[in-house]
């Protein structure tokens, strides 16, 4: 059997960041804290100034570089997501609280003119939208001692604290040496698959990152862990009643599929289970070359490498050759 652990691992350098990239998206949460913070000072000197934390998959390490497309002009679009948390803490002895949609239009009005897209209002936050593709996320949180909660316009203020879900996380893969590379397997499929059909719509990164997590198998090679685990994952979730996504921090105990329509269920077991069967038929394959094919046609795409054309001998059958070839002498009799 054709093992791809080295088409696995050059995979997934081909869709993580590298230095660069992520000094360049490090710039533009820079530049985006300044422009905020010049905001409220100039026009909201009285109230709570915010501050600022990163957190997502930038902090995890698992963002992923998104597929290129071009637009109506050739343009290169690279749909980079960065999610930049904006924190107002309370003052000690006061109530300085807003109302959810006020504090959007503040934020919405601070990044306004931030680049020469506008900003878009969204039920979590104000996402600031750049012409390459990229968007920076911004949700708003209001800090009152060790209370974080997030200002949400459909659900009002939830707690939320998504400093203690990259700290789960980084702390998980300590002990889960492959789960980093994992995940981002995931998101490039995730890519992929959406790319290829605008109708599906597969769950979100964070909800990947839970479901590798709290499913990861561990193996010597990348290619039997991300396997096994994407085996983990759908037996799973195919269970009676196993259709769920618990989330492991706060709001500790929360099912993030609960919302999920019957269809968007079936629609993404159908796809994990495409996925899980390509896994298997590419085990089975003892060339390199096509085992790298099945998973290039319809789960990962052209960025995922080109095995070699030539085979991977079964140890069984190796062994099978030398003994049938081997010359064995016989012994005279009664010896």
């Amino acid at each position: 059997m054709a093992v791809l652990n080295k088409e696995y691992i050059n995979f997934d350098k081909e869709i993580k960041l590298n230095n660069s990239r992520k000094e360049s998206l490090a710039r533009s949460r820079k530049d985006i804290k300044k422009k905020i913070r010049k905001w409220f000072k100039e026009n909201k000197p009285d109230e709570i100034q915010p501050k600022f934390h990163g957190q997502g998959s930038y902090e995890m390490n698992t963002t992923i570089n998104p597929i290129v497309v071009y637009d109506e002009d050739g343009n290169p679009i690279r749909k980079y997501d960065l999610d930049y948390g904006v924190y107002f803490i309370e003052k000690e002895g006061e109530d300085n609280k807003q109302s959810i949609q006020r504090w959007h239009n503040w934020v919405y009005a601070s990044v306004e003119d931030h680049t020469s897209k506008k900003p878009i209002q969204k039920t979590t936050c104000v996402r600031v939208v750049f012409s390459d593709g990229r968007h920076i996320d911004l949700p708003i949180y209001y800090k009152k001692e060790e209370i974080i909660e997030l200002a949400h316009k459909a659900k009002d203020w939830i707690e939320s604290d998504p400093k203690e879900f990259y700290e789960w996380f980084n702390d998980e893969k300590t002990q889960k040496y492959r789960l980093e590379a994992i995940v981002r397997c995931l998101k490039a499929w995730k890519n992929f698959r959406e790319l290829n059909n605008s109708n599906l719509k597969l769950p979100s990164g964070f909800e990947l990152t839970i479901l590798a997590t709290e499913n990861y198998y561990d193996a010597d090679n990348l290619d039997e862990a991300f396997r096994e685990t994407v085996r983990k994952i759908y037996d799973t979730l195919s269970e009676d009643w196993g259709f769920k996504c618990i989330r492991p921090t706060t709001p500790k105990g929360e099912d993030v599929f609960e919302g999920y329509s019957e269809t968007r269920r079936n629609n993404f077991l159908t796809v994990l289970k495409s996925l899980l069967d390509d896994c298997d038929k590419a085990k089975e394959e003892y060339n390199f070359k096509t085992a790298s094919e099945i998973l290039r046609k319809n789960q990962f795409g052209s960025r995922f490498p080109l095995g070699e054309d030539k085979e991977e001998e079964n140890k069984s059958k190796s062994l099978t050759r030398s003994l049938s070839t081997a010359f064995i002498k016989p012994k005279p009799y009664g010896y």
